[in-house]
């Protein structure tokens, strides 16, 4: 019997899926010590084989386009009613195969719709120091990504090696995990058995064509929107306003220049 099935038998769980959910606290802005932004995320593990990533409000705004999707929730209800819109930063919804080791992310920029796969390239250095995090007792571990160093700390009793967002491989389940400058921290808020429907690729997917593309051009399309949003907008609909004042007008075009702080700075496996 594994490890797996120890633990749920050990915790009385009847059901081989678990539910994590991860509180993220983050700095968009370098230059800006006090503009600290947080979100939750939830991961669903599926019998230990596969699992599922996303922010609670992509899960909930996604949910509202399957109602919309089967008629349930009309565009009219839609738009008349704010608590079927939620938001998020991160709009990213990402499964990843525990068996090959892959990733498939789905992830929207703009008025577009991508989808991308990539190998886990985190190569872990285990330490020695424990510590005890959300009640578990864990160990510590060191990687790169994405162009930052981070610590993570996993739980050995917990034996499911994954985590939040790409960062997985270890022997134990990521209780926390932060870059070294604590620019992004994710840390577990609650972890249990799943007995709900369980969600295995977005909505989304289905309502606009999805282009399938390498990690390198999705990065680099991201961070053109980033650093510019206004010029796609404009590429696709021509000059607009916003408030009265045209998206070509400095003012409107450098309203996001907060924004100099992605949790990626390279591509995936740079």
């Amino acid at each position: 019997m594994n490890l797996y099935l120890i633990l749920m038998l050990g915790l009385g769980f009847s059901t081989p899926n678990f539910q994590v959910r991860y509180r993220l606290v983050y700095q968009p802005d370098s230059t800006n010590l006090n503009n600290i932004k947080e979100e939750a995320f939830l991961l669903t593990i599926k019998e230990n084989k596969q699992s599922y990533f996303c922010s609670e409000g992509f899960w909930k705004a996604d949910s509202i386009q399957g109602l919309r999707r089967t008629g349930l929730l009309s565009a009219a209800e839609f738009m008349g009613d704010p608590k079927y819109r939620f938001r998020t930063a991160f709009r990213k919804f990402i499964t990843k195969s525990l068996e090959t080791k892959e990733s498939r992310i789905f992830e929207k920029i703009s008025f577009d719709q991508f989808e991308f796969s990539v190998p886990n390239h985190l190569k872990w250095e285990m330490g020695m120091e424990e510590d005890t995090i959300a009640g578990y007792a864990c160990v510590k571990a060191t990687t790169s990504f994405a162009g930052r160093d981070y610590v993570a700390w996993f739980a050995p009793e917990l034996p499911i090696p994954d985590g939040p967002y790409l960062f997985w491989g270890l022997p134990g389940l990521i209780v926390k995990i932060g870059d070294t400058r604590n620019q992004y921290v994710f840390t577990l808020e609650r972890f249990g058995a799943y007995t709900g429907l369980i969600k295995e690729w977005p909505e989304y997917a289905s309502r606009r064509k999805v282009m399938v593309a390498s990690a390198y051009k999705v990065f680099d399309y991201r961070e053109k929107d980033r650093k510019d949003p206004f010029g796609e907008i404009e590429r696709r609909l021509g000059p607009g306003t916003l408030g009265g004042v045209p998206t070509s007008d400095p003012s409107i075009r450098n309203s996001r220049a907060w924004d100099n702080n992605p949790l990626e700075l390279k591509v995936i496996g740079e």
